[in-house]
């Protein structure tokens, strides 16, 4: 039995891997080497300003407001002035590149 699910994930990784080879040759060099160098989180240097921030933070505050997120209401059961700190906040904004809908 083991050894049949063992050959089957390796059977359902190699077309995973075949699939995902295939998609990418389908993309021209530029567009490959942005979505690797997003994938290994480098790339182009987001360059913030305060108004950026500012903005940022406030539709993540609205888009949380009109949203009923299970797990950000049992973070903030826990501890609201922790998640709702602008730093902290600002952490998940910084990782998706000021992407609030991300």
């Amino acid at each position: 039995l083991n050894v049949h699910n063992d050959t089957r994930t390796r059977r359902e990784m190699k077309s995973t891997e075949d699939f995902l080879a295939s998609e990418m040759n389908k993309l021209s060099v530029q567009e490959r080497s942005k979505a690797l160098d997003e994938l290994h989180c480098v790339g182009e240097e987001l360059k913030e300003t305060p108004e950026m921030i500012e903005t940022s933070l406030a539709e993540f505050d609205q888009i949380l407001r009109e949203t009923n997120a299970p797990i950000y209401n049992l973070a903030a059961s826990q501890n609201r002035s922790y998640v709702e700190d602008p730093a902290f906040r600002l952490r998940f904004l910084r990782a998706n590149l000021h992407d609030v809908d991300k």
